[in-house]
């Protein structure tokens, strides 16, 4: 895709859009200052509509081009998948027992079971185990 590139020009009239000089300095009366200013207008808005046109224009699919889109798809596809996992509930490991997430849990709990409360460890160990 082409790239537009736009000359700067520290010497532009704003009165007339012609180069060259500044308001100040502009050479035209006001009738062919708004004149020029309203072709150079034109011109821009012709330039950029053909820009538009030329960006929204279907471009040709190479293979290379056709290898990337199947590649980002694949990846877009890969990226749900996992956020699909990571926000759902991951299944039990053999069907019937605790998820793998409520297994880890159970092993910090285990772990750190000096530290909670006896009521509330047996509360916590229960509420992992069982089932609605």
């Amino acid at each position: 895709m082409e790239v537009a590139t736009r000359t700067v020009s520290r010497n532009r009239c704003s009165c007339c859009r012609q180069e060259g000089h500044n308001r100040t300095r502009c050479p035209h009366d006001a009738a062919t200052a708004t004149r020029l200013r309203e072709e150079y207008n034109k011109e821009r808005r012709e330039f950029h509509r053909a820009l538009v046109e030329r960006a929204l224009r279907p471009q040709p699919r190479t293979p290379e081009a056709e290898w990337r889109a199947t590649v980002h798809a694949q990846v877009v596809d890969m990226r749900h998948r996992l956020e699909a996992l990571a926000w759902s509930p991951l299944p039990p490991v053999d069907g019937s027992g605790p998820t793998v997430r409520e297994v880890k849990i159970q092993e910090i709990l285990f772990d750190r079971c000096q530290e909670i409360p006896e009521g509330l460890y047996k509360e916590l160990m229960d509420a992992l185990v069982l089932r609605d």
